[in-house]
């Protein structure tokens, strides 16, 4: 009976993974620049997922539940791998992540890669700069307000208000697309 009961918790377990596997995949890439850790990012999210299985409500969203954990995963790597780097902040990520579960497949990954670019590509040229210095340089904020002569509190200010923009850019963005 134990048998029966493992293999029906598995039938139910890959019914709710096999359409939304995708999805937590290319949240995973959008978040990790080279596919082969993605990818190992991506099995320890699953095995994460079917470990936790019995604790997923069912009827709840089971993307935002599976993006939950592997947003946790991507950190973890992260913070194993110091020459790894996120390349959004936790405000973007939040609303990435947000993003992709609600949508629930309406707007593809590349998609909001895309909607991203565009609304990056908007900010003004100091923005650019400052969202530069910290995702591809990967300073710190003091490292930006010494480049910039600007205080820390200012630079965390900056940034936070750029985050917002983004955010609702891309969030407007894809609203009017999807009622094209």
């Amino acid at each position: 009976m134990e048998r029966d009961d493992k293999s029906l918790e598995s039938k139910k377990f890959m019914s709710f993974l096999i359409p939304n596997q995708r999805q937590i995949h290319g949240f995973i890439l959008l978040l990790v620049a080279n596919r082969t850790d993605a990818d190992d990012i991506l099995q320890d999210t699953l095995a994460e997922m079917w470990n936790k299985f019995h604790e997923y409500e069912e009827g709840t969203n089971f993307v935002s539940w599976g993006l939950t954990i592997a947003k946790y995963k991507v950190y973890q790597f992260i913070r194993k791998n110091k020459s790894h780097r996120l390349y959004f902040d936790h405000q973007i990520l939040e609303l990435l992540q947000q993003e992709s579960a609600s949508k629930q497949g309406r707007h593809t990954f590349q998609e909001t890669l895309d909607v991203l670019k565009e609304c990056v590509s908007k900010l003004q040229s100091k923005e650019k700069e400052m969202l530069q210095m910290r995702y591809e340089q990967n300073l710190t904020f003091e490292g930006i307000a010494a480049q910039s002569g600007v205080s820390v509190p200012a630079i965390f200010k900056a940034l936070g208000r750029i985050h917002a923009r983004l955010a609702r850019c891309i969030d407007l963005t894809l609203r009017l697309r999807g009622a094209v």
